[in-house]
């Protein structure tokens, strides 16, 4: 990589960590900021899907591959016991308005030259238990030799227990530094979308490590409640199905379309960079 590339690399890379928010109240102790308690979390994301594949066509010889690392907010199967009855990003009214897709829709749009491939992988059991990381679990995602990579992490980690905090940075870092030697793909971290000052101080020094760019997604609720799904005044889905509080604390349509544009912002000058 040419010395000019590398340092315009690192100018967006700080510019972007300086936009992180520093909110002093946690969602884990303060219901006024989050809606709800973090325990609301606790029924999503048991249910085992396998990792959800776009396809891509091939009439075209170039292609660019976007892994998304998330949670339930990137990727979350038909649950019924909670009230959740499509496969998306939870709680988007649709598979079309998750983040994932929108996001993998403006890289699409934007490189109409390249087929755009897209692969979202649940990591939240690796959230709540940071030892469960093993090579067995990762080596499929690896051999998809993404070109882009999101980690969408944070939300479903005990933000409360130092212990724990220590264990998902070092486990974190050790995750992502596993991507590096694999064609060196641009690498995209996001703050929690709950707002939780412990963990987005985390991030950031993960962010930092790696040599990550950083986008952060802690301040949307805060700037406009309507990011929360429950609060969405024409949200096109079925609130009323929802059986658990949970649901409703993800992001509804504007907060997944807010997301994939912070996060393609980010995207956006590592496509010149790296001549796609």
């Amino acid at each position: 990589m040419k010395t000019g590339t590398i340092l315009a690399s690192l100018l967006i890379s700080l510019s972007l960590l300086s936009c992180v928010t520093s909110t002093k109240r946690d969602v884990t102790t303060s219901n006024e900021t989050a809606g709800t308690s973090e325990n609301a979390l606790d029924p999503m994301n048991h249910v085992f899907v396998p990792d959800f594949i776009d396809t891509c066509t091939t009439n075209k010889r170039e292609k660019i591959k976007l892994l998304i690392i998330g949670n339930s907010l990137s990727f979350h199967g038909i649950a019924p016991d909670i009230g959740w009855t499509h496969e998306s990003g939870m709680a988007a009214s649709k598979k079309e308005m998750d983040y994932a897709h929108l996001l993998f829709q403006k890289i699409k749009d934007s490189l109409p030259q390249h087929d755009v491939c897209m692969r979202i992988s649940n990591f939240a059991s690796f959230e709540r238990n940071p030892i469960t990381l093993n090579d067995n679990s990762i080596n499929a995602l690896h051999s998809f030799q993404a070109d882009i990579i999101v980690f969408q992490l944070g939300e479903n980690v005990d933000g409360a227990n130092k212990d724990t905090m220590e264990l998902f940075e070092k486990k974190y870092i050790e995750l992502i530094q596993s991507f590096r030697g694999n064609g060196n793909p641009v690498i995209i971290l996001t703050t929690p979308f709950f707002p939780s000052h412990v963990k987005n101080k985390t991030i950031k020094k993960v962010a930092l490590s790696t040599k990550s760019y950083l986008v952060d997604l802690s301040h949307l609720t805060l700037i406009n409640p309507e990011n929360y799904a429950k609060n969405e005044v024409d949200y096109k889905g079925d609130k009323s199905i929802w059986k658990v509080e949970g649901i409703g604390i993800h992001p509804g349509d504007i907060g997944m379309e807010n997301i994939a544009n912070l996060i393609f912002i980010a995207i956006q000058p590592s496509m010149y960079f790296k001549s796609f």
